[in-house]
């Protein structure tokens, strides 16, 4: 019986181990979460500019800065996990993915290469989760 015991006591030491050192990737996994438009607004809004081939994505999800309105709502939980850009004709759709904060994770947006983009100019819009779009800006990519 007591082998039996010590044998289930080394499992479970094994699995805590393990599962300590995958936690922190396996919570961003499932705290994933397409932020929605009023989300952004209400860390700060959100801005784009390009420099060179990049889209420079200006949004903060801690709420500690004001972008393009005084945020309204402070998280110092969550970060940035991706800033996705969907191209549909001459609109560059983006969404933000936050997830609980990680080793190595920010709390700004990322820029996007678009050297595989056609030169021209492009209307950029939010993609919110329920499909609508909200306008953050234009650019004009030589």
């Amino acid at each position: 019986m007591k082998k039996l015991f010590y044998a289930f006591l080394g499992l479970f030491v094994l699995v805590a181990i393990l599962a300590s050192s995958v936690q922190a990737g396996l919570i961003g996994v499932l705290t994933r979460k397409h932020q929605s438009w009023a989300f952004i607004e209400s860390v700060g809004g959100m801005k784009v500019h390009v420099m060179g081939r990049e889209l420079v994505v200006h949004c903060d999800v801690s709420g500690t800065q004001t972008v393009t309105k005084k945020p309204t709502l402070v998280n110092s939980g969550i970060g940035v996990r991706k800033t996705k850009c969907l191209q549909l004709d001459d609109s560059l759709r983006l969404s933000v993915i936050t997830s609980a904060l990680e080793e190595g994770m920010i709390s700004t947006c990322s820029s996007i290469d678009l050297s595989a983009y056609r030169p021209g100019r492009y209307v950029v819009e939010y993609l919110d989760p329920d499909g609508s779009n909200h306008p953050v800006g234009q650019i004009l990519l030589q």
